[in-house]
């Protein structure tokens, strides 16, 4: 036996076991379209139409992935798992979708015309194809954790964010409550006891008037006007400075 024959051989061994695993795993999905079709039917009738929905973009997905196998160009370029993966997507859809029943049947006729291999009876090693499920079951369980993990560092990040803000936001709601804004009676009850007994009483009410105002936010401070009372009474005290300051002169 050359060694061109060899590798025809281990080839065609290959490719028999590649038919026969997608086959099972074809059936197993297929058990679970059947496990689907039946939630679907028990379901109450928003929560049936939204499994409805989801088993139909499933179907429509499963039929783009097999329609080009009706084409002869494809199968001129097609690869071993090429064909493996077109014949177990065919085998889960056959007994819910009419095209992946022809997609099926299609396939059957062309491995059979183009390798002589029979997908319905393949004649692989069964060992070989218990390995092969066998890996094939170890990196679904892999992908599944990969993609659990993701999912959970994600809401990780989402609660450490919001635990963050929450803290952000009681920080600043403290501290709002343990300092006093600068224009309140709080403050300026602070300030009037700073000054009590500095200067003239007058004095203190001047420095404490003077501060109220510089507190006022600027665009209600344009808007304030000093009453008719305050004007009079501001008006009166500065009349009797200058009374005081013409008679000291005048003396």
């Amino acid at each position: 036996m050359s060694e061109a024959d060899g590798m025809d051989e281990a080839v065609d061994g290959a490719m028999r076991t590649g038919l026969m695993v997608a086959a099972r795993i074809g059936e197993q999905l297929a058990r679970m379209r059947e496990e689907e079709q039946r939630n679907i039917a028990a379901a109450e009738e928003q929560r049936a139409r939204q499994l409805q929905e989801r088993f139909d973009a499933k179907r429509a997905a499963a039929r783009a992935q097999i329609a080009p196998t009706a084409r002869d160009d494809w199968w001129d370029k097609a690869t071993p798992e090429m064909i493996e993966q077109a014949h177990q997507t065919a085998t889960a859809w056959k007994a819910y979708d009419s095209e992946a029943a022809q997609a099926a049947e299609h396939i059957r006729n062309q491995v059979q015309a183009r390798y002589g291999i029979d997908v319905n009876n393949p004649g692989a090693d069964e060992a070989s194809v218990s390995a092969a499920l066998t890996r094939v079951q170890q990196a679904r369980t892999e992908a599944e954790n990969e993609k659990a993990n993701a999912a959970a560092a994600r809401t990780d990040e989402v609660v450490a964010g919001a635990a963050v803000t929450g803290a952000n936001r009681q920080d600043k709601a403290q501290k709002a409550q343990e300092e006093p804004g600068y224009d309140s009676a709080e403050r300026r009850q602070q300030l009037a006891e700073r000054l009590g007994g500095k200067g003239d009483r007058e004095a203190v009410n001047s420095r404490l008037l003077a501060d109220k105002h510089q507190g006022t936010p600027a665009t209600a401070a344009v808007t304030q006007k000093p009453s008719l009372a305050k004007t009079s009474k501001m008006a009166k005290h500065a009349g009797k400075g200058k009374t005081l300051e013409r008679g000291g002169l005048e003396r």
